[in-house]
């Protein structure tokens, strides 16, 4: 019984040397290659260690596979990369109640900072020096390659644009990365998204970086009626610039807030943990504790659709076993 489904996911340049770094595993990229044989439910079962995260966009559990479209807005998800084939990717998605392993573009894979990267700002340093860094482990889009450095972009509470160099982003981080925002005791500035971040007190000066989904900065010193210095610092960045009450809004990526979510799924028997998943007879992954699902009679003997909630939607998934009481498990 064939079964897909498309996720949607719903996200810059100096090379100089940071001047203040975050203590931080480094990360290593182990990128596979499409003849290393890869065992899904062995990787499915085991701890994540190293994650990877991808962005909105089609996937299918099986290449080639009928897509659906999920609505807008989907957060950003950490998996597990598998295998890599062409501009496609196999990646193993962890719920509670299930795991699997899915394909999606290699587009929509985000880039991870392997060490704290400045980005822009004073390169002459100082204690405290105007500038805009991403942390170890930050997630960027790709935007373009040239001469050994790539464009990225970050996207979060402020949002990010520049050129690093290729050997700084890796495919894989830390899985179970906390995130949240740094204070520092100072008096906080409520500005608008949009808002932008500039090296200097004067609306000619570059931009560091310009707030997007967040609202409050750090006041480090009330410049004059216009212009105040300011911080922010997250998990993924940090920067120290000039901000104005009265320049006119940037230009964001900001994502579309989630749509209303699918209906859920009527479920009406409990299987048990580990019950197997297959794809058109591929198993591709596993229920996890005992948990309440849909299942139907299927087409062929011995076989059964089996129907689960996820944050896209319902998943049909195939079951196999000698009746709906007896049904294959798999992993461990």
């Amino acid at each position: 019984m064939r079964a897909t489904l498309v996720l949607a996911l719903c996200a810059c340049g100096g090379a100089a040397p940071q001047t203040r770094h975050v203590p931080e595993t480094k990360l290593v990229s182990r990128p596979r290659t499409p003849s290393e044989p890869v065992d899904v439910l062995a990787r499915l079962s085991a701890p994540l260690a190293d994650a990877s995260w991808i962005i909105p966009g089609p996937a299918q559990l099986i290449l080639g596979g009928t897509s659906l479209q999920i609505p807008d807005g989907a957060p950003v998800m950490e998996v597990d990369l598998l295998e890599q084939q062409g501009n496609d990717v196999r990646v193993g998605i962890r719920l509670d109640h299930a795991r699997f392993a899915l394909w999606t573009s290699r587009a929509r894979l985000l880039a991870v900072l392997a060490r704290d990267q400045r980005i822009d700002g004073d390169f002459g340093g100082g204690p405290d020096p105007i500038e805009v860094v991403l942390h170890t482990g930050t997630g960027v889009r790709r935007l373009a390659k040239k001469d050994g450095r790539t464009q990225i972009r970050y996207v979060g509470a402020v949002e990010v644009e520049g050129w690093v160099p290729d050997e700084v982003l890796v495919e894989r981080g830390k899985a179970g990365r906390r995130t949240g925002r740094v204070y520092s005791g100072r008096k906080q500035l409520m500005v608008t998204p949009g808002s932008i971040i500039r090296t200097e007190p004067r609306w000619m000066g570059k931009q560091l970086a310009v707030m997007n989904e967040g609202f409050f900065l750090d006041t480090v010193k009330e410049i004059d009626d216009a212009w105040v210095e300011v911080t922010y610092e997250d998990s993924d960045v940090r920067v120290h610039g000039f901000v104005s009450r009265h320049d006119p809004p940037g230009r964001t990526h900001q994502r579309k807030s989630p749509e209303l979510a699918p209906l859920a799924v009527t479920p009406n028997i409990t299987v048990a943990d580990h019950t197997c998943l297959f794809v058109e007879g591929e198993p591709v992954g596993f229920i996890t504790g005992d948990r309440e699902v849909m299942l139907d009679k299927g087409e062929r003997p011995n076989e059964f659709a089996l129907t689960i909630d996820s944050p896209w939607g319902a998943i049909e998934f195939a079951a196999h076993g000698p009746a709906d009481t007896d049904l294959e498990k798999c992993g461990s």
